[in-house]
């Protein structure tokens, strides 16, 4: 049974339903036991009183068994409607059903990734059977966004996703923000130790191996690894514990040795540890926040190296604790305390720009901004084990807009009017912001330029009516108009010149009078894109502008539209005096011009 194509058609048949702005899906295709980011978004928006209803598609709901025959049912009947219609998607994994699924224009939806960091590789950055990668490219073209921990991991995760780096939103991962908040650490380690008495008394040393990509290895992997010579050696000091990754189902631990696999929250679990015994596995990226000491025991790293999936940074720089490849050389480093504090940290400053309990706080704020669907509390105070200096982005920035003015539908596509919609489409490739949300009245898409939140709009309104839209997403995401930057064409300069301003009036364009009607001011940044209408005083100047470029401006609004792409994240970046200064015609510099032609 192909589960997957199954629930994709049970999906679009509800695709035709309406979605419900308050409704949000929560895909929690792997098993994380109800914990991780997924449910810190679900907690914070509750904290903050949102009113959002939401439903959680299961790992567990998709066991093709007779005793799952109700959940079945209910996955292809209700949860299949509820995430049809729900205005934001949330997953913790690549949900390959979405490969099939035709998802609504006005439906965001975000991988927030059970991983932190870009460790080991994955995805698309490891050599997928094609099928399985084309299969994986479906998918994440239905994506969003994909939320990452840090700016130095945006182009791993791009090549992981198969998706635009510009897909890529550096903003934190909200289950980090666990490890930074206050904890009762003793009672949580004494119902540990009632359940393993030989803990108490004892620090706890955590061995937690990944999976190999190989059955036969993997069926072996705890064979490497002397438990009766770490008891001799290092026994006295240490309790050693295991917990295997979830993908290794074949390695039994030993009966005497405490077994953490199933424990049912990874996060408490490193909390209690004192010393992390890792290998290539992921779980060093989240341990290294609390900058405790971490060895890699990588018994068989040159066949690890050599044959499997490979690093996206040098294993042996970057790594943060020494690689050790036998048992005598790791009971050994812990007996004289070999670690490397130093390396911890800036393994965790490697993967990690958020050093605080607020990446769950902005998340919720980027996609239900203040003010959205109801009343939001102020964020809690939190404490953190980390030192101040190393806090860093603790405040969501401001969205931008950047609109560009033009008339939908084919009919108007490469017009003169459009110019506007063109430069949208010039910056969105640009940045690799995907342009294709229905919200506010006008196809939309969020990202990020030069390190600032950016809303890219094109206004489906028709020309003459533009300010209703992006009066409708200022509104939403409370921009006030000196943050509202506006694309559109101008017939008083030559095709391949611009215009750039911090404001000004209409000037007889009516998608600007409309605006200026809608926000009540002209306090907008504006950049006008020469269309030449002067050079054709006999032409009706309505047949001028919905008229389409000749082939000579054609080569001029190229060159306009790539400075105008230029200029739009000047001016993102706060830097509109210097895109004025490098790209915008004065009126003496185009009455020059004007007297050349």
């Amino acid at each position: 049974m192909n589960t997957n194509k199954i629930f994709a058609l049970a999906f679009n048949f509800f695709r035709h339903w309406k979605v419900r702005e308050n409704r949000v899906t929560l895909i929690e295709k792997l098993d994380t036991g109800g914990v991780g980011s997924l449910f810190d978004i679900q907690k914070e928006c509750e904290r903050r009183g949102l009113p959002l209803s939401f439903h959680v598609i299961r790992h567990g709901d998709y066991e093709v068994s007779l005793r799952n025959l109700p959940g079945l049912f209910a996955l292809f009947t209700k949860k299949a409607y509820y995430m049809a219609t729900s205005a934001h998607i949330f997953l913790n994994d690549n949900f390959m059903p979405m490969a099939y699924m035709d998802i609504a224009p006005e439906t965001t939806v975000v991988q927030l990734w059970h991983g932190m960091g870009s460790f080991k590789k994955f995805g698309g950055s490891t050599d997928l059977e094609p099928e399985l990668l084309s299969e994986l490219k479906q998918v994440n073209e239905n994506v969003t966004h994909i939320l990452a921990s840090s700016e130095h991991i945006r182009k791993n995760y791009a090549e992981a996703f198969c998706v635009p780096e510009g897909k890529v939103l550096a903003i934190g991962c909200p289950q980090a923000d666990y490890y930074f908040r206050n904890h009762d650490v003793r009672e949580v380690r004494k119902r540990l130790e009632e359940q393993f008495p030989q803990m108490k008394g004892k620090k706890l040393a955590l061995y937690a191996p990944t999976f190999r990509d190989d059955a036969e290895k993997d069926r072996e992997l705890l064979s490497h690894f002397d438990f009766e010579k770490f008891n001799r050696q290092c026994g006295e000091e240490y309790c050693l514990a295991v917990r295997l990754h979830p993908q290794i189902q074949s390695s039994k631990v030993p009966e005497q040795v405490p077994d953490l696999t199933g424990y049912p929250d990874v996060r408490e679990l490193l909390l209690m540890t004192d010393l992390l015994i890792a290998d290539y596995s992921s779980i060093a990226v989240e341990y290294s926040l609390l900058e405790r000491p971490i060895l890699l025991y990588a018994f068989d790293k040159e066949w690890y190296l050599d044959k499997d999936r490979g690093f996206y940074y040098d294993y042996e720089d970057t790594a943060p604790g020494p690689i050790l490849t036998t048992m005598d050389d790791l009971c050994g480093c812990i007996r004289r305390q070999g670690w490397e504090i130093d390396k911890v940290k800036a393994f965790a400053r490697l993967h990690n720009d958020f050093f605080d309990s607020q990446s769950a706080r902005r998340v919720a704020e980027f996609y239900f901004p203040p003010g959205c669907l109801g009343t939001e509390t102020a964020p809690e105070n939190a404490g953190t084990f980390a030192n101040e200096k190393y806090q860093r982005k603790e405040t969501i920035q401001n969205m931008k807009i950047i609109a560009g003015l033009g008339n939908p539908t084919d009919q108007y596509k490469g017009t003169r009017h459009n110019v506007g919609f063109m430069a949208i489409d010039r910056l969105s490739e640009a940045e690799g912001i995907a342009v294709n949300q229905h919200k506010h009245k006008a196809m939309t898409g969020s990202g990020f330029i030069g390190g600032q939140r950016v809303l890219l709009m094109k206004p489906l309104t028709y020309m003459n009516l533009s300010g209703e839209s992006i009066r409708a997403a200022a509104d939403f995401y409370k921009v006030e108009p000196e943050d509202i930057l506006i694309i559109y064409d101008d017939i008083s300069l030559e095709p391949g010149m611009l215009r750039i301003r911090k404001k000004g009036s209409a000037g007889g364009h009516n998608g600007i009078k409309s605006i200026i009607k809608h926000l009540g001011c002209d306090t907008f940044p504006r950049i006008r894109v020469g269309i030449g209408g002067e050079k054709h005083p006999g032409q009706d100047l309505a047949d001028y502008v919905l008229g389409h470029f000749s082939g000579e401006e054609k080569e001029l609004l190229d060159e306009a539209l790539d400075k105008a792409v230029k200029a739009a994240q000047l001016i993102a970046a706060d830097e509109i005096d210097e895109a004025m200064n490098r790209y915008s015609v004065g009126k003496k510099k185009r009455a020059k011009v004007n007297e050349e032609v």
